[in-house]
């Protein structure tokens, strides 16, 4: 403070205790006056009482906690964020499983906002409309792989202005995994009819719903006619509304918005060899926010389960060699036991998994 600022200080003081006094000696209360003048309580008794300068002051950014990182080891967190060509999620997923545990994931996602490495971005939503309010809202739950299909059909760009080609996709609502796919020159009901028919009667799998938004191959005669014959329920989106459709939106946007994404395709060979290297990494390879960082392929087959004690491992060897860093010993979390398509409960939460205690006590 200076002489000048220092100066001014004591002169409103003064006029501020001489107002005090005044309204004292007319009969006020000490509480009241300070609610007259709009000065606090605390404002008032330590500027009488003043609390002991420091003489060094360190700010709270600096000051040293038993659970802050060291440097050696935010230069390992930001060099395997620079090194990755994922999302920060998945990078920090891929070092979990290979047994390097430095940080939990918002410390990733705090060094790598410090230190201006990209980030995955969102997008906004849309607000719908009055007559797709109206619509009835499609409800879905799924509690095992196999049980509830989704898909819709993106269009891939061409080496030329105008020309596309059709990416038929197919996802396992429960597990997230792609279960169908097919590249072809153009949208047809026969050649969707065909796919989703190979899905619901593959070996194994009890499709009980195929959900998809309103398009025409979706809602052909033909279709809704295989559907029948193999006693499959069908499911349709509210009009305009794709997050009634979302996990399939989801991986749409995985699909374009990547780091491998070529932009565009020389031709359709070119596009089917692409697409079906990105599906073969997204099923066994991706770390998906939604299945605790799991990958679909784990999901639905189950192997989830040894890679999270694989997990848990290295998280009880973390917690051992620095304790104090943690408020409980950490845990590993499971993938969700039911996933639902615009669902909650009446308190407007979503299903609570187990722990993975519960399920291997199970």
């Amino acid at each position: 403070m200076t002489d000048v600022q220092h100066a001014a200080y004591e002169t409103g003081r003064r006029i501020e205790d001489e107002l005090i006094q005044t309204l004292r000696e007319a009969g006020l209360s000490q509480n009241r006056v300070l609610a007259v003048i709009g000065l606090s309580k605390g404002s008032f008794h330590y500027r009488r009482k003043p609390r002991p300068r420091t003489v060094a002051p360190v700010p709270h950014a600096a000051r040293p906690h038993p659970a802050r990182l060291t440097g050696i080891e935010r230069e390992q967190i930001a060099e395997s964020l620079k090194k990755s060509v994922a999302s920060v999620a998945e990078t920090f997923y891929e070092d979990l499983d290979g047994g390097r545990y430095v940080a939990s994931l918002s410390s990733y996602h705090r060094i790598a906002r410090q230190e201006s490495i990209p980030m995955n971005a969102t997008g906004s939503r849309r607000r719908r409309t009055g007559s797709e309010r109206d619509t009835p809202t499609p409800v879905l739950t799924a509690r095992a792989p196999g049980e509830v299909a989704c898909w819709d059909i993106s269009f891939l760009p061409g080496p030329f202005r105008g020309e596309h080609y059709a990416l038929y996709a197919v996802i396992d609502l429960f597990s997230r995994k792609i279960v169908g796919w097919t590249v072809q020159e153009r949208e047809n009901e026969l050649i969707a009819k065909g796919l989703i028919e190979g899905v619901i009667t593959y070996p194994g799998r009890q499709v009980r719903t195929v959900h998809s938004d309103n398009g025409a191959a979706m809602t052909s005669k033909s279709m809704r006619k295989m559907l029948g014959k193999h006693h499959v329920d069908q499911s349709l989106i509210r009009p305009g509304v794709s997050n009634d459709n979302a996990q399939i939106e989801s991986f749409f946007r995985t699909t374009k918005y990547g780091p491998t994404w070529p932009g565009a395709f020389d031709d359709i060979d070119h596009a089917v060899a692409w697409f079906g290297a990105f599906v073969e990494h997204y099923n066994d390879h991706h770390h998906h926010s939604s299945l605790a960082g799991f990958t679909p392929a784990q999901v639905y087959d189950g192997s989830w389960l040894h890679s999270a004690q694989q997990r848990q491992a290295t998280l009880d060897a973390a917690y051992q060699a620095n304790p104090h860093r943690y408020r409980k010993p950490p845990v590993v979390s499971p993938p969700p036991q039911q996933v639902t398509l615009n669902l909650a409960h009446k308190d407007g939460k979503t299903h609570t998994p187990p722990t993975l205690l519960e399920l291997l006590a199970g």
